[in-house]
């Protein structure tokens, strides 16, 4: 049986809120601006959750869940291959895309929130789409272990960590007057 996408995030809505409550009671400190980065950071990932291991039920229908055989692919590149040469366009969009889009935003706000270089913040999207990978493998039906899928979500973690090295990082820009170390007596 599929879950609905709003149970997990409902689910997380309320552990969120609990959450910074006591981040707020225990330092007495709050800024919108940090609520929003971590709550955008947090909520990624809850998204990579319930799409992955309660996923979207787009085409997998009730009375066909029973035919649908999940498998392995270990072979780099050959479900991509398959994707683009299937014969309706939004198959590729939405397994080689989705794929891509899942991971820019847990890139982006993972180098944002965290101290982590962005070839760390690659490592651990990396490490996080084999997790899901494996996860889907062994405790959710009807999903499939996939390489090009980890692949994938890979490149959207460095896209999304780019993105964040071109966009997020203030822009400092020089004074017109240069500022001496020496103070003068």
């Amino acid at each position: 049986m599929m879950l609905d996408l709003h149970v997990p995030l409902i689910g997380f809505v309320v552990v969120w809120i609990l959450f910074r409550g006591i981040v707020y009671i225990r330092k007495r400190t709050f800024s919108s601006k940090h609520e929003i980065i971590h709550g955008l950071f947090a909520f990624s990932l809850a998204f990579i959750y319930s799409v992955t291991i309660f996923p979207f039920p787009f085409y997998i229908y009730p009375h066909v869940q029973r035919e649908i055989d999940a498998g392995i692919n270990l072979i780099p590149f050959a479900s991509i291959r398959q994707s683009l040469h299937h014969f309706y366009w939004l198959v590729p969009v939405r397994n080689i895309g989705g794929n891509i889009a899942l991971f820019i935003p847990f890139g982006f706000f993972a180098s944002r929130s965290t101290p982590l270089r962005p070839k760390t913040v690659v490592i651990v999207g990396f490490l996080l789409s084999f997790c899901i990978e494996s996860i889907q493998l062994f405790f959710v039906p009807f999903r499939a272990f996939d390489v090009d899928d980890i692949l994938l979500n890979t490149l959207g973690t460095t896209i999304g960590a780019a993105l964040f090295r071109l966009l997020g990082q203030p822009v400092v820009k020089p004074s017109p007057t240069k500022q001496s170390n020496y103070s003068s007596k």
